[in-house]
C-alpha cells in the first residue's frame, strides 16, 4: 500500500522533469507525446491533458479533432490543478524562457493577457508561438495578419497559423491570398479538417469553374469527420448543391456567420480561445460549474469576433 501511495509522486515528478526539458526548448512534439504517455498512465490528468492539447496548436491541427472532447469536459476544477501546477513547474531562471511565457500567457487571467504578451514580445520579438498568441488575442485583423506572417517566417510548418492567415485574407476579400495559404495548410497538414472544409467553400463559392476542387475538399472532409457537423454539411453540400453553412464568407457579406466562429468555423482557435479564458474565468469569479466556465469562454471568443468584424 506504502508503494501504490508513494508512485504518483514519483510519477508526476518524472513527468515534469521531462517536460521541463521540452518546453525549455520548444519542442512541442515532445511535450505532445509526454503528455499522451502520462495519460496513459493517469488517465484524465488536468496538467497532461492542457499540455498535450496546447502542444498539438503548434504541431498537428488535427491532433486538436481527437482531443475536442477536450472542451466538453474541462472544468473549474481541472484548472486551478493546472494553475496550481504551473505555479511550482516555473521558476525563476525560467521565466524568461519564451515557451514558458507562451504557458504564462495562457494562464493569466484576462484583464493581465495584454502586458503579458507584450512582455515576452519584448524580449522575443521573433517567436513564432508568441507572435501566433498575440494575433490571436488582438482585435485588429490586419495587425493579426502581420503577426502571423512573422510567425511563419519565424516557424517553417505552422498550419494553424497558415491556416488563420487563410481565414483571415478571406475575411478582407483576398480570396487567391486566402487560397493560396489554406493550400499550404492542409500540404503541411494532410488531415487538417478545417482548411479542407474552407478550402472546399472558398472553391464553392468565390472561385468559378473550381468545382472539381471543391469536391475534393468536400469528400476529405466527408472523410474525416462522417458524422459530424462538417462532415454532415459537406455532403448536403455535393448532394444538394447548397452554400456550405460553414464557409467563411469575405468582407461581412449577408451570409456570413460572423457572431458564431464555431468548432467547426476555425476548430484551431476555437480550441485555443476557451484554453485561454474558460478556466482563468471561471477561478477569476469562483464560478464551480464546469457548463459555465466553458460558455463564458465561448462567449469571449464571440465577443472578440464581432470585434474583429467592427474593424473592418
Amino acid at each position: 500500500m506504502e508503494q501504490m501511495t508513494n508512485s504518483f509522486p514519483t510519477q508526476s515528478s518524472s513527468y515534469n522533469a521531462q517536460m521541463r526539458g521540452e518546453l525549455f526548448r520548444g519542442d512541442w512534439q515532445a511535450l505532445y507525446q509526454t503528455g499522451s504517455e502520462w495519460l496513459q498512465a493517469e488517465q484524465n490528468q488536468p496538467v497532461a491533458t492542457f499540455i498535450q492539447n496546447i502542444a498539438c496548436l503548434f504541431i498537428n491541427p488535427p491532433a486538436i479533432i481527437r482531443n475536442k472532447g477536450y472542451l466538453e469536459s474541462v472544468g473549474n476544477k481541472d484548472w486551478k490543478a493546472v494553475l496550481n501546477w504551473f505555479k511550482e513547474f516555473q521558476n525563476e531562471s525560467e521565466r524568461h524562457n519564451p515557451y514558458f511565457q507562451a504557458l504564462d500567457f495562457i494562464l493569466q487571467p484576462p484583464s493581465k493577457k495584454k502586458a503579458s504578451i507584450e512582455t515576452a514580445l519584448q524580449e522575443h520579438p521573433e517567436n513564432a508561438e508568441l507572435l501566433f498568441l498575440q494575433a490571436i488575442s488582438l482585435r485588429d485583423r490586419n495587425a493579426s495578419i502581420e503577426k502571423l506572417k512573422l510567425a511563419v517566417e519565424n516557424k517553417a510548418g505552422f498550419p494553424a497559423a497558415l491556416y488563420l492567415l487563410g481565414i483571415f485574407s478571406l475575411q478582407l476579400n483576398q480570396i487567391e491570398v486566402a487560397e493560396g495559404y489554406l493550400k499550404q495548410a492542409v500540404e503541411i497538414a494532410p488531415d487538417f479538417l478545417e482548411a479542407h472544409y474552407q478550402l472546399g467553400s472558398l472553391y464553392s463559392m468565390y472561385i468559378p469553374n473550381s468545382s472539381e476542387q471543391s469536391t475534393v475538399h468536400f469528400q476529405k472532409v466527408i472523410e474525416l469527420d462522417p458524422e459530424g457537423g462538417a462532415g454532415k454539411d459537406a455532403k448536403k453540400v455535393l448532394e444538394r448543391k447548397v452554400q456550405p453553412q460553414y464557409g467563411q464568407r469575405v468582407s461581412g457579406s449577408t451570409g456570413s456567420r460572423r457572431g458564431g466562429m464555431s468548432i467547426l468555423t476555425i476548430l484551431g482557435i476555437s480550441l485555443l480561445t476557451v484554453v485561454l479564458f474558460s478556466g482563468p474565468i471561471a477561478s477569476l469569479f469562483k464560478i464551480t460549474n464546469p457548463t459555465v466556465g466553458i460558455l463564458a469562454g465561448v462567449f469571449v471568443f464571440i465577443g472578440l469576433y464581432s470585434a474583429w468584424g467592427r474593424k473592418r
